[in-house]
């Protein structure tokens, strides 16, 4: 079998111990070497050599599984992908209400992204902001992986939970687009973010823009209570304007 050599330095040849890894624990290794690298050296300065170093193989071995570098960290942001995917599969079947769902959404995101601040990085990078992003693997799986928002949108619409004048795209792009800016302080070390409390503030601001009217009755409540309270100051502004009028057309009486 192969054994991680933690004092490789790139380029050296990897320690061995016995026969071959099987097939699937070898593209394990190399996957998990190149999160590794990549999170480490970021794109440019990762080699596949370092990779292999870090995988405790040779470094052809990388080129039987992986066509290229480019190759090798779009799988890396794939595997991320894939488990949060099959994490909002199960977790949000046991979960009840639009409102509830969404705020896990929320919450997981960026858990995950403060969680691995590194692999964010690269991913925003080195893979969003690249030429051939939108003819990728990948953004097909970031399309699933939205879609899982929508489809709760959707739900919510559906149950009268979330206006339906408002396209789901839209609610999707308020949700990511600010988790998007919220982030990116603290992917570049110059801010820290609470979990939590973020969760809860793009929840307040969001669904409230998007939550239907009739699904809160404290805030149709308040809502009526602002329309009245506009009507009585045009009233009181009326009367001001008609009293300021009379006022401006009588002569001071002489004492």
């Amino acid at each position: 079998m192969y054994v991680e050599n933690t004092e490789t330095s790139p380029g050296a040849a990897p320690k061995r111990i016995g026969g071959r890894l099987p097939r699937a624990e070898r593209v394990g290794a190399i996957e998990e070497a190149a999160r590794i690298v990549f999170c480490r050296r970021g794109y440019a300065g990762a080699s596949i050599a370092e990779i292999a170093a870090e995988a405790g193989l040779a470094e052809g071995t990388i080129y039987k599984f992986f066509e290229s570098k480019r190759h090798l960290v779009l799988r890396v942001i794939e595997i991320w992908y894939e488990s949060m995917i099959r994490q909002f599969d199960i977790s949000l079947s046991g979960i009840e209400g639009t409102q509830n769902k969404l705020r896990f959404i929320i919450w997981r995101h960026l858990y995950s992204l403060k969680e691995d601040p590194d692999l964010a990085r690269l991913c925003v990078n080195e893979v969003r902001n690249s030429g051939d992003y939108y003819q990728s693997d990948l953004w097909e799986l970031n399309r699933r992986y939205t879609r899982i928002f929508l489809d709760v949108c959707r739900e919510g619409v559906a149950a009268g939970d979330l206006r339906g004048d408002i396209p789901v795209s839209v609610m999707r792009d308020l949700v990511f687009g600010c988790i998007d800016h919220h982030i990116s302080g603290m992917l570049y070390g110059k801010d820290v973010i609470d979990v939590d409390r973020s969760t809860e503030q793009i929840m307040r601001v969001v669904f409230t823009g998007i939550e239907s009217p009739s699904a809160s009755p404290i805030e149709k409540n308040i809502s009526a209570r602002f329309d009245e309270l506009s009507r009585q100051l045009d009233e009181v502004a009326s009367r001001l304007e008609t009293q300021q009028s009379t006022s401006a057309g009588q002569t001071p009486k002489a004492r």
